[in-house]
């Protein structure tokens, strides 16, 4: 974790937050490009269908999905010993939003390198919390696709897909000594670094407390409730452009943006989650003039308001991590 907190010096930052603001920018053109070739007048008037209402209705279901995401954040840090408020966590992951479309996962990383900084929380202890956050909403959304898959005619690629993400997430959450056996495996195979084979022996440990039968049921249940607030979102604007798709074919288009976008490990998921999402809804019989506007206008709602939150953030999280100093 070093080199990550080195990562964050005053250039580097500046850097990242331009990379940042190209990359919106990009979006934005790739998208306008994209509503320009399928037919331009058609999507802005379906645009133009947005009311203050549903707008302010869309980012509200963001807020409550960014919510319960800093409140899962946050019951994992204490229960890895680490001394830190619910609004210390809560600051903290909306402050690693600004660095969500930057490469390396940066922005879990700041989240660390702010408990270090700021409560003197050793990346030892808190590593296993990044850990833990991915495999849960990995766990969550693949779980809410594949529930959405038996409602809807099977893709033998996404179904594989989804069968991948909940299972590796799940054994990894009930079956820790998995983890630790690989851990075995590796320092025997190399016979070199023990410190660091010892390092993640402790942090495959210290996982599994965060695992326990309570904390995996309540983490899962914020995953699930976060995530379905999302899809939710996606639904009103597909309702909105007089898209008529049932609630469960909303959650499998969504979800299944959301899984191959990470599988695809750009950062965001941008481009592959976009493109999945359109094919998807192509293949429910939405036209292009829909569906366009349509992912758009949730990932603006989703990814990019997040990226907003963060930005707006940022700064003062690095003022408090100087002072912290």
């Amino acid at each position: 974790m070093r080199p990550a907190a080195e990562a964050l010096s005053a250039p580097r930052l500046r850097r990242l937050e331009f990379g940042i603001i190209a990359f919106v920018g990009l979006f934005a053109i790739g998208m306008a490009v994209a509503a320009a070739l399928a037919g331009g007048p058609e999507i802005w008037s379906h645009l133009r269908l947005l009311s203050l209402e549903l707008v302010l209705a869309l980012l509200g279901l963001s807020l409550v999905n960014y919510g319960l995401r800093s409140w899962r954040w946050h019951i994992y840090s204490r229960r890895v010993g680490a001394e830190v408020s619910l609004a210390q966590s809560v600051f903290y992951y909306v402050s690693g939003f600004a660095l969500t479309t930057t490469p390396g996962r940066v922005g879990e990383a700041f989240r660390l390198w702010m408990m270090q900084r700021c409560n003197g929380a050793p990346y030892e202890k808190t590593l296993p919390v990044l850990a833990a956050d991915r495999l849960s909403d990995l766990g969550a959304v693949g779980l809410l696709m594949l529930l959405c898959l038996l409602a809807v005619s099977p893709q033998p690629w996404l179904l594989a897909s989804a069968l991948a993400a909940t299972s590796v997430s799940f054994l990894m959450a009930l079956r820790p000594q998995m983890a630790l056996a690989a851990v075995g495996m590796g320092f025997r195979a190399t016979g070199r670094w023990p410190r660091l084979f010892g390092r993640l022996r402790g942090m495959v440990r210290r996982m599994a407390l965060l695992f326990s039968p309570e904390i995996l049921l309540l983490s899962l249940a914020l995953a699930l409730a976060g995530w379905l607030a999302e899809c939710y979102a996606f639904f009103l604007v597909l309702q909105a452009f007089g898209a008529e798709l049932p609630l469960h074919q909303a959650v499998f288009v969504f979800t299944s943006g959301m899984l191959v976008g990470a599988m695809t490990m750009i950062p965001g998921g941008v481009g592959g989650t976009e493109a999945t999402m359109l094919a998807l809804l192509a293949a429910q019989g939405v036209p292009m003039e829909l569906a366009i506007p349509a992912t758009a206008v949730i990932r603006v709602a989703t990814l990019w308001f997040a990226v907003a939150l963060g930005c707006l953030a940022l700064p003062q999280a690095l003022r408090v991590a100087r002072q912290a100093r």
